[in-house]
C-alpha cells in the first residue's frame, strides 16, 4: 500500500509540475474556475483472469460487490480559466471474494488504484461544450491469488505492479435545455499496461440558486489489461453511476 501510496504521489506531483504553467496563466487572466464532483458508481465487474495459460476468470454484479467490495472512493476535481483547465480523477478500491471454477478455488483480495491527471483545451473557452485533453494515467494493482484443487493449494500468486500510460481524450456537452444537458467523455491510454478505455454519458440536471451545480446520472464502461509475470488480468467494469458536480 505504501508504494501505491508514493506513486499516486510521484504522478500527482509530476502532472502538477506540468500543468501548473497553463494554471498559472489562467489565474493571471481573471482567477480560477472550479469543478469538484464526488461518484459512486454501482459497476458489475467482469475480471478475465489467465494463469499460467488457463482462464479461470468469473463476473460480479453490482449485488454482490455489496459483499466484497471493503473500500470505495471516487472523485474528479477540475479548475481552469480561458481555454486551458487542468483535472484529476482518483478512484480506490478494495475487495475479497472466493470464485469456484469447475476445476480450481480462487480465492482473491484486491486492492486497486486508478488515478488520472491531465490538461485540457476547450476551442469555445472553458466551460464551452468541447474539450480535448491529454495526460498520464496511474493504475496501482495489488492483486494476490491464492489457486485451491479439492481443498489442497496448487500455487499463490501476487502481482504488486504500477502502471503508468499516456491518456488521450474528449468530451463534449449536449445541451438540451435549460437546465439538462448530455455529458459524453470517452478516453484511451497506453503504455506500461497493455491498454485502457473509458466511454462515458451523463444525464445533467442544474440545481442550486445561480444554476451552478448539476445532478449527475448516467453509464460507465471501462475496460483494462494488465499483464505481470504468468499473470493475465482483463477487467471489464461496467455499470450505472450518480454524482454531484459542485462548481465555483
Amino acid at each position: 500500500m505504501r508504494a501505491i501510496i508514493k506513486s499516486v504521489a510521484t504522478v500527482s506531483l509530476s502532472a502538477s509540475l506540468l500543468l501548473s504553467p497553463a494554471l498559472a496563466a489562467a489565474e493571471t487572466s481573471g482567477g480560477l474556475s472550479w469543478s469538484v464532483t464526488p461518484y459512486i458508481w454501482a459497476t458489475g465487474t467482469k475480471l478475465d483472469l489467465e494463469f499460467r495459460e488457463a482462464n479461470v476468470g468469473g463476473e460480479l454484479a453490482f449485488r454482490d460487490a455489496l459483499d466484497v467490495i471493503d473500500a470505495a472512493f471516487m472523485l474528479h476535481v477540475e479548475g481552469g480559466r480561458g481555454h486551458w483547465s487542468a483535472f484529476g480523477d482518483l478512484t480506490y478500491v478494495k475487495m475479497s471474494d472466493t470464485t469456484q471454477r469447475p476445476l480450481l478455488t480462487v480465492d482473491s483480495e484486491n486492492k486497486q488504484v486508478f488515478f488520472d491527471a491531465a490538461l485540457a483545451y476547450w476551442p469555445g473557452g472553458e466551460g464551452s461544450p468541447l474539450s480535448v485533453f491529454g495526460g498520464v494515467r496511474y493504475t496501482g494493482m495489488d492483486d494476490q491469488f491464492r489457486f485451491s484443487l479439492n481443498g489442497s493449494e496448487l500455487a499463490a500468486r501476487r502481482s504488486d505492479d504500477d502502471y503508468v500510460d499516456a491518456l488521450f481524450g474528449v468530451r463534449y456537452r449536449f445541451d438540451l435545455s435549460k437546465r439538462w444537458s448530455l455529458m459524453t467523455h470517452a478516453d484511451l491510454s497506453f503504455g506500461d499496461s497493455e491498454g485502457t478505455y473509458l466511454l462515458r454519458a451523463d444525464f445533467a440536471y442544474t440545481v442550486g440558486k445561480r444554476e451552478q451545480n448539476r445532478i449527475l446520472i448516467g453509464y460507465q464502461h471501462k475496460e483494462a489489461e494488465f499483464k505481470s509475470g504468468d499473470l493475465r488480468t482483463d477487467f471489464t467494469f461496467s455499470g450505472p453511476q450518480v454524482g454531484f458536480n459542485f462548481r465555483f
